[in-house]
């Protein structure tokens, strides 16, 4: 139907034409969904004449006060609220604060302050602060030296290393449900990657959802 440009209906004997623009929206990385073949590759060529590459909201922050603020607007228009806008201090929290759900979360986060907030918004309205503060779980802690008779010094920092990893790998896919499109994307790492560390660790993950 995309190269074509004609289609049946279910039953039905005579071609439709139909003459549409498809745009295609998604957060994977499909070169590397086509190249561990958990996408099409005829679909994608198909769909991929121009393509927007639209960089997440954490590397944007130059953009980050204008589209809170149109979320702003457009939140106080539907819920009929008054609130001035957003404090220095709300400000740099949002510039701060790496965004992983995007502008999905940004979305929310505004939603929310809304409805609390009387005036402008303060960095409590937002409810992000947590998520500012330092990693202090201990399987993101400083890999564990172990001492092993006849290593040399650059095999016993190599199987350190490799424990943290293999820790760090864990601790995402737990956070994500063991979905290893969520943990790849949380790590800022691509899924053919993620993939082949989860193989080489022998990692058990319980969830086999990538969507």
């Amino acid at each position: 139907a995309i190269q074509e440009k004609s289609f049946f209906r279910v039953g039905g004997t005579k071609a439709v034409t139909v003459d549409v623009r498809l745009i295609v929206a998604t957060n994977e990385d499909l070169n590397a969904a086509v190249r561990n073949g958990s996408f099409s590759r005829d679909l994608f060529y198909r769909l991929s004449e121009f393509t927007i590459i639209i960089p997440p909201l954490r590397n944007r922050k130059e953009d980050m006060l204008h589209i809170a603020n149109r979320l702003l607007e457009a939140t106080n228009t539907e819920l009929s609220k008054r609130v001035s806008g957003f404090s220095q201090e709300a400000i740099r929290t949002l510039t701060e604060y790496s965004w992983p759900g995007n502008i999905r979360q940004l979305r929310s986060a505004v939603r929310r302050a809304v409805l609390q907030a009387d005036g402008w918004i303060e960095p409590v309205h937002l409810s992000l602060e947590e998520s500012l503060k330092p990693e202090t779980d201990e399987s993101a802690a400083s890999p564990e030296f172990k001492w092993t008779e006849g290593l040399s010094l650059k095999e016993m920092v190599r199987r350190s290393t490799a424990d943290l990893e293999k820790r760090i790998l864990v601790e995402a896919l737990r956070k994500t449900g063991g979905n290893k499109a969520k943990a790849a994307r949380l790590l800022q790492m691509d899924y053919t990657t993620i993939h082949a560390k989860i193989k080489q660790y022998k990692i058990t993950v319980d969830s086999e959802d990538d969507t």
